[in-house]
């Protein structure tokens, strides 16, 4: 499991995937550097982290980076019919998948804590150039709980959006389907309905607004794993 592992993460390095890990995060910090830079109050480290860098990042950011990085690794192996490839080899079909889904997985988490030092990065460039720098105390601990509950909180439409991709060669249904999922949690959000609080890619903003944080973090963590053990089960029999 662990050489199908560092193939995969090998694959990961000579992709644009790669690209894709650390531009979205500094897109995010370029943005926060920008606001800095063009607001005339004095911000609090915690309005920037949260009311500001988080809420984009799980609202919209996140999920179009997911998109973008399943597709990417799922185009790595369709394009060149590389699937003939790989299971012809004598390795166990499921451990194919599941260490794809463990590189998705790590590459998600990775773009969230990246995008939290960025933030900070960002913010105290844009406090030094605007004379205006971040008040108030740096709470370490609720900013990497908020990025650990994030992160849990989007392993179920991760698990989905790999699927999908992995699945189908076209790479407009992969991206169809994120772009299609977001667009869904926006109207949620925008029309404050709670008839779908449950639905995957609204779960990283419930972390930020539900007074149990806790909750939608541990739905997104459990919806990942079945949807894990459902991918697996359903592509090598497919395959």
């Amino acid at each position: 499991m662990m050489r199908v592992l560092w193939v995969e993460i090998r694959k990961l390095g000579g992709s644009l995937a790669l690209l894709l890990l650390v531009t979205v995060p500094a897109l995010l910090s370029l943005i926060v550097l920008l606001a800095m830079i063009a607001n005339r109050r004095q911000p609090t480290w915690r309005a920037i982290f949260f009311d500001f860098a988080f809420p984009i990042w799980a609202f919209f950011l996140l999920p179009m980076a997911v998109t973008a990085l399943a597709t990417l690794l799922g185009n790595i192996e369709h394009r060149s019919a590389m699937w003939d490839h790989w299971l012809a080899l004598p390795i166990a079909r499921w451990r194919i998948f599941a260490a794809k889904l463990v590189v998705a997985l790590g590459a998600m988490a990775a773009m969230t804590l990246l995008m939290a030092g960025f933030t900070l990065l960002a913010a105290a460039l844009g406090g030094a150039l605007s004379g205006r720098p971040p008040v108030g105390p740096l709470d370490w601990a609720a900013i990497g709980r908020s990025a650990l509950l994030i992160t849990a909180s989007a392993c179920c439409f991760t698990c989905l959006q790999l699927w999908v991709a992995l699945r189908f060669s076209n790479f407009v249904v992969s991206l169809g389907f994120g772009i299609g999922g977001t667009l869904i949690a926006i109207a949620v959000t925008m029309t404050r309905s709670s008839q779908a609080d449950y639905f995957p890619w609204v779960l990283p903003l419930r972390v930020l607004l539900s007074a149990d944080p806790w909750q939608p973090a541990i739905a997104g963590l459990a919806g990942g794993m079945v949807c894990a053990v459902a991918m697996v089960a359903a592509l090598q029999r497919i395959r």
